[in-house]
């Protein structure tokens, strides 16, 4: 089954990010139970206070999938993990009345734990 994840936007706030002057270039990898062919990334953006995405990405799950979410900051030389999260599909299924259709539309706040 194929679902489409929508990412929207991140305010990352850490100490060791920059200050709130600096522009921030980042991106988001989506991978689906740690398979690599299951990996999508979003395109890079740049940002003071947030970043903004509005991008779909699609990726073959099922209801026991689990989805590990990453924000990346984009150097020149290097990348560098922000922060990370996991989504288990079965639990966000059964707190959304207990639907089990994943062509249902959510919208899930994912608070990314910075590293």
């Amino acid at each position: 089954c194929c679902t489409h994840l929508t990412v929207l936007s991140a305010k990352p706030q850490s100490p060791k990010l920059p200050s709130r002057h600096s522009r921030l270039s980042s991106f988001v990898e989506v991978t689906a139970d740690g398979l690599t062919s299951e990996t999508k990334k979003t395109g890079k953006r740049t940002g003071h206070l947030e970043l903004q995405w509005n991008e779909d990405l699609t990726l073959n799950v099922t209801p026991q999938s689990h989805l590990d979410l990453k924000l990346w900051s984009c150097h020149t030389l290097r990348k560098e993990l922000l922060g990370s999260a996991t989504i288990d599909l079965l639990d966000t299924l059964r707190t959304h009345d207990g639907k089990s259709k994943l062509s249902s539309q959510y919208k899930i706040t994912i608070n990314i734990f910075l590293h």
